[in-house]
Formats: C-alpha cells, structure tokens, sequence
C-alpha cells in the first residue's frame, strides 16, 4: 500500500495554526538483528502489528490533533505512518481516525490502537480473544470508558463496547466483515470493584471463492448480532451463514491490600454451544497484576498469566470431541488479521500464515516493570508447552521465551535496549539485539 505524506503532513500544520487545537506529534524507530530465521518471539508478538516475524527495521511516524468542545469533552483526528521490512516492506497507515470522547463515552471512526491495559505486561491485553498482536482493522468503535452507574447508591453500573470492522486485507473470504460487543456488571463499592461479563466477537458476510457472496444484510447482521445458530444454502451448499462466532465470559477483581493495587482476571473462552455451557472448562486466562501505589521502584509492576486451552470440549456431549480454537471451515484465513492471530499470540499460524496449527496450549507468563540505576525497563517471560491443533501436523514443544527492553537514555531522544531470546525442545536457540529510539516531536 503506497502512502502519500504530503497531504498528511500539510493537514497537521495547517490545523495546528488554530489556538483551540492542540497538536502532538511523535516518531518512534527500531531496529534489530536475530540469530534464526525469525526473530524471537516477544520482538514480533504483541507488537500492534508494527513487526512481523522477518523485521530488522521498522519506523513510525504519528500525530493527534484535538480540540476541546467543553472542558470535559473533544474530538480529536490521529494519523500514523509505518514502515516494516520482512513480510510486508511496505508503508502503511498504522492509525487513521476521526474520534470524540469525554467523560463516560470514547467513539472513533477508522483505524485506531488499542489502549494498553497494563504496562505492556500482559501476554493478550484486553482479553484472551483480543491482544495487541495486529495492526488495527478500520470500522467505527463505540464504548464506555468509564463504569456508567445506574444504582449508585448500590454501586451497581456497566461498561459496553458495540464495534463493527471491515477486513481489507488478502484473505480466503474477501471484505469479512468482524463484529464485536460487551457488556460488563460492575459491582464498584471504596475497597473493591467486581466485574463480571460476556464479551461476543463475529465474522460474517464477505465473499468466499466456493460460496461467493455471502450473506450480509442488515436481517443478517441481526442474526449475527444475537448469535442465532443455524445455517443457510448458498448456491446449493449448506453453510454456516450467520458466521464465525467467538466468545468469552469475563470476571475480574480490583482492590488495594496495604500499598498494592491488585487485579484478578479470569477469561473464559468458547466457539459453540458446549463451550458456551463451559463445557470446555478449565480453558481460559488466568491472571493477577499488581501495581505499586509508590512508582519508580526497582520493581513497581508485577504479572502472571496463566493460559490453557487444552480441553475443548473434547469430553462435552452433543459435539464432535474438539474444539478449533481461532479455526473455521467457511472463514478460513481464521481469527486473524494481515496473517497474524487477533488472540493470544501463543496460538499462532503454519509456515504459510493461513491456518493456525497451534492452539491446544498451556502457557505461564510473567510481566514485570521498574526502574533501576534510574533506567525504566520492562521484562517478558513466557514458558509454554505447545500441542498442536485439531487434526495434528503440528510437533509438540515446550519453548521458553524472554524479552527485555531498557531505557538507557532519556534526553533530547529516549534510546532503548531490546533483548530477546528463545529457547525450544525442537530447534536451536534463537537470540535477538536491537535499539528502539523515539521522540516527542510536538
């Protein structure tokens, strides 16, 4: 995809002539060098898309120009560029939105990242279904940014989201459209907060090279937006016409114990009818993070995860033994994005980046940030066992994988050591070195 800057770049200055808009502009550059023929793990994984497995280089240069309706209210309109090398060595527009937020409600309209929910630390991020893994999809997002009370005396509120995305990149089913919702109780009381809540993602519509179009009215997308089950015959075949659906019950905890705030999380994670019974217990996410209330410490940031997704309903009645997480007949470039997994990026693709050939996994993670002789650093560790998929044709392995990157200058330029290595029961140990510099450009 070519990019012309010129119209971007006039545009930023153009706006930021206006006293009412404020403008901020960064640039962030990396580069690394890796022993084997991809690089390890957590330098591609969970990058926003902004490094795939084959990058030595990547560059991003952005911007957000917003401007104050109210005191509490604004709009605001981002742009980003990017280049990586490897698989894509290409530009492309790693942000592109118009968006407006203000005390309760966040709305945006294009391609936007997602907000970082803790540190950096987390294997997925948001949710098991949900990381951080791939470039953002364009559509329209929707969702409360804070819990929005309806008893307060109760402390009783909610959270929601309503997102709808195209695809527009090369894959089996061409123009997927992906739907997305939740909806979360929250249970907010001085010395703790409960969340409990289902979070409902959809593929649907597009056209397939078998089936051709498929079917995408607004009848269907109610259908999709229900989750109705059934199927339909497109041109003499019977197929799954309401889409590709997956799920995930959510839970969580928030409380203070002496100087930490801590978090519970729990993902549950489903694709059908038994999975939605939890008859696919005990998969799911696992995890607590605890903060310092004091930050700057040599260790002011701590995460576990714990992730396994071994069951899949294989002893449920009424289903065919097994779940195929992230896998689907009809959709069959799965629950990806530019030929990388959506979820957890511990379920990942075959050689070609079209099918997932992993995703029966049990995997412990751990996150942790600091600062130490005056250098923030975050560390990734990951140890995970890795059984392949429904259907074999994957070898089991177990894998451990590191990740470190340290801020050693923090002046006109914020330079950053990157560490990374991997080291697996199937292949030789794959180390990586790089530098990552950025600066605040307005």
């Amino acid at each position: 995809m070519k990019v012309n800057l010129l119209p971007l770049i006039f545009f930023f200055i153009a706006i930021s002539t206006f006293a009412q808009v404020r403008f901020e502009g960064n640039f962030t550059g990396k580069g690394i060098a890796f022993s084997g023929e991809e690089s390890p793990f957590w330098m591609h994984s969970n990058q926003r898309g902004r490094m795939n497995e084959l990058s030595n280089v990547s560059s991003l240069l952005g911007g957000i120009a917003s401007y104050n309706i109210t005191e509490n209210a604004r709009f605001s309109l981002g742009a980003g560029v990017l280049y990586q090398d490897g698989y894509i060595d290409d530009l492309q527009l790693d942000e592109a939105y118009l968006g407006f937020q203000n005390t309760w409600l966040a709305v945006h309209v294009g391609r936007k990242q997602r907000a970082d929910l803790y540190r950096g630390l987390s294997a997925t991020n948001e949710n098991i279904i949900w990381s951080l893994n791939a470039r953002p999809m364009p559509g329209i997002s929707l969702r409360t940014t804070r819990p929005v009370m309806f008893w307060p005396e109760a402390g009783l509120g909610f959270q929601a989201s309503l997102e709808e995305f195209i695809t527009d990149d090369d894959r089996h089913v061409q123009d997927t459209r992906v739907h997305h919702k939740s909806f979360h109780l929250v249970l907010d009381k001085p010395k703790f907060q409960v969340s409990v809540g289902l979070e409902h993602f959809a593929q649907w519509a597009g056209t397939s090279p078998t089936f051709g179009k498929l079917p995408g009215s607004f009848d269907d997308y109610l259908r999709v937006f229900s989750g109705k089950e059934g199927s339909d015959d497109v041109e003499g075949q019977e197929v799954n016409a309401l889409g590709n659906h997956l799920g995930s019950y959510v839970a969580g905890v928030k409380t203070s114990i002496q100087n930490y705030n801590v978090e519970f999380i729990y993902n549950h994670i489903f694709e059908d009818g038994s999975g939605r019974r939890l008859g696919n217990t005990p998969d799911g996410r696992y995890g607590i993070f605890i903060t310092d209330k004091e930050p700057g410490k040599w260790v002011d940031a701590f995460m576990y995860e714990f992730f396994y997704t071994k069951h899949q309903s294989r002893t449920s009645s009424g289903t065919d033994g097994a779940d195929n997480y992230f896998n689907n007949n009809l959709y069959r470039s799965g629950w990806t994005y530019e030929n990388r997994i959506l979820g957890v990026p511990f379920i990942f693709l075959d050689e070609e980046r079209f099918r997932v050939i992993n995703n029966i996994v049990a995997a412990h993670h751990v996150g942790i940030s600091g600062k130490g002789f005056n250098m923030p650093y975050r560390l990734l560790t990951s140890y995970r066992k890795n059984y392949g998929a429904k259907g074999g044709g994957q070898l089991r392995s177990d894998i451990l994988s590191t990740y470190l990157d340290l801020n050693v200058y923090q002046s006109i330029l914020n330079v950053y050591l990157l560490l990374g290595a991997d080291f697996s029961t199937i292949a030789s140990p794959n180390f990586a070195a790089g530098v990552q510099v950025s600066r605040v450009l307005f």
